[in-house]
C-alpha cells in the first residue's frame, strides 16, 4: 500500500513523509538504488535549504549524503545557517572537485574533523557522566561549570583574539576562490547583524572563512564576526534556512529543507535547562515558520491572480517544498549534545539522516495524497 502524505496544518502544498522508512521500504531502495523519487526527468533540479544546529548537523550530512547517491538529482542551489551553511559550503567545494562522489567524501572528513577536536573540548563529558546521563549531559559537571561562567564572563573576556579551531578545518576543505567562481552551486548563508538585528545573506561571491564563522558564531561561546566593519552573529537567530532566495533567484522546481528542530516536543519542560533548552529551540525555528507562511500566503495569492508561470512570484503556483527530518531521533537529544560533536553521536545521526531521505525517497516513488488534500489542489509530491 502506498504511504500517506501528512499535510502540514495551514501549509497546503507542504507534505511529510513517514519517517524512518519502514525495513522493507530500506530493501527496496537498497535493490533500487537510482530510482528518482518519483519525479520527472525535467524536475530534479533541487534547492536545498539546511538547517543550522551544531553537531545535529550530522544528520543533515545523512540525509545529504543518501541524496548525493540519486544520479538524477541536480542540486543548482544550497542555502543554510550556522552548520547547514558549513555544511552547504563543504557540499559545494567537494561538488566543485569531482561531483556527487567527491561532494559525499568531503563531507566526512569534515565530520570527521569535528569529531577529532570535541575530544579536546573542555565541555566534553566524563566516561562516567556519559554512562549516567547518555546524551542529555546537561547535568555534567563541565557544562554546568561553563553555564555559570558565562553568565559571569562573557567570550571578549574568556577568548578575547576570537580563536576557532574551526577555521583551520574550513581552509583545508574548502577552496574558497573557486566556490567564488560562477560554475559553483549557487550559495545562500545566513548570518544576524549584531547592530540592526537583520538577517544577512552572503552569496558565493562574497564567501569566505569568516563568513561561515559569522554564520555559526554563538555569542555566548565566541566575540562576534567583524565583516566589512559590521558584526554578525549566528544565523539560525534571524534565518534558520532562508527560504526565500531559493524561491526568487534560482530555478528549481522543487525545495527540500531538511529539518534538525523537531517540529513539536513533549512533555512541557519542567527544569531550568529544559526551559533554557525550549525557548532557543522556539527562538531558532521561529524564522522558518514566518517563511514558511509567507511562502504560502504567496502561492495562494498567486492562485488567485492567475500570475504567469513563468515570473518568479508565478513559480510558487507550481513549486514543490519537501521536509525531511526526523522528530522522534532529534527530540531525544538533549541542547547541550549540540555543543560536542564526539564520534558515536555523529555516526548515529549521519544513519538517522540516511534513513529519513530514504523514508523521503521511497514517499516520492508513488505520490498519493490523502482524499481530502486533492480537494485543495496540492501542487506534485511535495513531502
Amino acid at each position: 500500500m502506498a504511504p500517506r502524505l501528512v499535510r502540514r496544518q495551514g501549509l497546503p502544498g507542504v507534505f511529510e513523509p513517514p519517517s524512518p522508512a519502514s525495513p522493507w521500504a530500506r530493501a527496496w531502495l537498497t535493490t533500487n538504488p537510482t530510482w528518482p523519487a518519483g519525479f520527472a526527468s525535467n524536475s530534479c533540479r533541487l534547492a536545498l535549504a539546511l538547517q543550522g544546529g551544531g553537531a545535529h548537523g550530522a544528520f543533515t550530512w545523512g540525509v545529504l549524503d543518501r541524496l548525493l547517491e540519486v544520479p538524477s538529482f541536480r542540486i543548482v542551489a544550497i542555502s543554510g545557517a550556522s552548520a547547514g551553511a558549513i555544511n552547504a559550503a563543504v557540499l559545494a567545494a567537494g561538488y566543485l572537485e569531482g561531483g556527487p562522489a567527491a561532494a559525499r567524501e568531503r563531507l566526512e572528513a569534515l565530520w570527521r574533523k569535528l569529531a577529532q577536536l570535541a575530544a579536546f573540548s573542555p565541555l566534553r563529558p566524563t566516561p562516567f557522566e556519559a554512562l549516567v546521563l547518555g546524551r542529555n549531559s546537561e547535568w555534567s559537571f563541565s557544562h554546568l561549570a561553563f553555564d555559570l561562567v558565562s553568565r559571569l564572563l562573557s567570550p571578549y573576556q574568556l577568548n578575547p583574539l576570537g580563536l576557532s579551531p574551526l577555521r583551520r578545518v574550513l581552509v583545508e576543505l574548502i577552496d574558497f576562490e573557486r566556490l567564488r567562481g560562477t560554475d559553483a552551486i549557487r550559495l545562500f548563508v545566513a548570518a544576524t547583524g549584531v547592530e540592526s538585528g537583520a538577517a544577512r545573506l552572503f552569496t558565493n561571491r562574497e564567501l569566505t572563512p569568516d563568513v561561515l564563522l559569522a554564520s555559526a558564531c554563538l555569542p555566548t561561546l565566541y566575540p562576534a564576526v567583524k565583516l566589512d566593519g559590521r558584526h554578525y552573529w549566528d544565523g539560525g537567530f534571524t534565518a534558520n534556512p532562508p527560504l526565500l532566495p531559493l524561491v526568487e533567484e534560482c530555478d528549481a522546481s522543487d525545495i527540500v529543507l531538511v529539518r534538525l528542530n523537531p517540529r513539536q516536543e513533549v512533555p512541557v519542560p519542567t527544569t531550568a535547562r529544559g526551559i533554557q533548552s525550549r525557548l532557543s529551540r522556539i527562538v531558532f525555528d521561529n524564522p522558518l515558520k514566518r517563511e514558511l507562511e509567507s511562502i504560502d500566503w504567496l502561492r495562494r495569492m498567486t492562485k488567485k491572480a492567475g500570475i504567469a508561470a513563468g515570473a518568479p512570484v508565478g513559480r510558487l503556483a507550481s513549486l514543490r517544498l519537501h521536509t525531511i527530518g526526523d522528530d522522534d531521533a532529534l527530540s531525544k537529544l538533549g541542547g547541550t549534545s549540540k555543543l560536542h560533536p564526539d564520534w558515536p553521536l555523529v555516526r548515529a545521526l549521519k544513519d538517522a539522516g540516511r534513513a529519513a531521505a530514504e523514508g523521503w525517497l521511497f514517499a516520492g516513488v508513488t505520490p498519493r495524497p490523502a482524499a481530502n488534500d486533492q480537494d485543495e489542489g496540492a501542487a506534485g509530491i511535495a513531502v
